[in-house]
């Protein structure tokens, strides 16, 4: 998560809010800091429905991404996941943790069809992050940066495990494209990207097509020259985007 705040802050939060929470004993390689921190995660999970400061549930939430042994089994990030929901339940609009959570949750999917016996909850998670992007949208209905994000956080998973999944990305993609207005360099993006997501489905016309909307903004965008130059010489082996 991107805001993890000072340890003072949460020394502050431990002792004032949270006076009489259980203590539990020193976690292996933990620092006296961390240990703060995770006492303080434990306790906020045991009674998390009640829980709606966003920034300690944040640092709750980075707390266990970034240690998954405390997690069963571990590297699961079942305890991440539970303080995100909460987070969104609360801030409808916080985009970092909805894409934060798809990704921890369709990376389960990844470890399960790879090992189902090590992470035996990972079955359909894929498909729970994209219900989990598709239910921020009624929020988010307006935010450029929702739908672009909600399409680079499935792209790496259509592109290498669900290739249904393309079209949920090339959706998104569209959906910020309009909305980005007069915003010339996420739109330059968001086209490139929607070039290069047809292209990887072999659908080339309309590769070519949002190849040739990026030189409508940038007309010597490279990476749009070169990839229009293969596709209409039908050399798109050359391509590395």
């Amino acid at each position: 998560m991107k805001s993890r705040f000072s340890i003072a802050a949460v020394l502050c939060m431990v002792f004032s809010s949270f006076a009489s929470s259980f203590a539990t004993e020193k976690a292996a390689g933990l620092s006296d800091s961390d240990q703060i921190i995770y006492e303080l995660s434990e306790q906020v999970l045991q009674d998390l429905q009640s829980q709606y400061d966003t920034d300690v549930l944040k640092e709750c939430m980075g707390f266990f991404i970034d240690n998954q042994q405390f997690d069963s089994p571990q590297g699961s990030y079942n305890k991440a996941i539970q303080l995100g929901y909460q987070i969104v339940n609360v801030d409808h609009k916080d985009i970092d943790t909805y894409t934060t959570m798809a990704w921890l949750l369709w990376s389960k999917w990844v470890s399960w069809t790879k090992n189902p016996d090590r992470m035996p909850d990972g079955e359909g998670k894929a498909d729970q992050a994209v219900e989990l992007l598709n239910w921020g949208k009624q929020w988010n209905q307006k935010s450029e940066r929702f739908y672009k994000e909600s399409a680079d956080t499935i792209w790496p998973l259509a592109k290498y495990h669900r290739t249904d999944l393309y079209e949920f990305v090339i959706e998104n993609y569209r959906k910020a494209d309009i909305l980005a207005g007069s915003n010339d360099l996420i739109r330059v993006r968001i086209r490139l990207n929607l070039g290069h997501a047809h292209r990887q489905i072999h659908e080339h016309k309309t590769a070519i097509y949002w190849y040739k909307r990026v030189l409508e903004i940038a007309p010597k965008n490279e990476i749009a020259l070169h990839c229009l130059a293969c596709l209409e010489n039908k050399s798109d082996k050359k391509l590395i985007y």
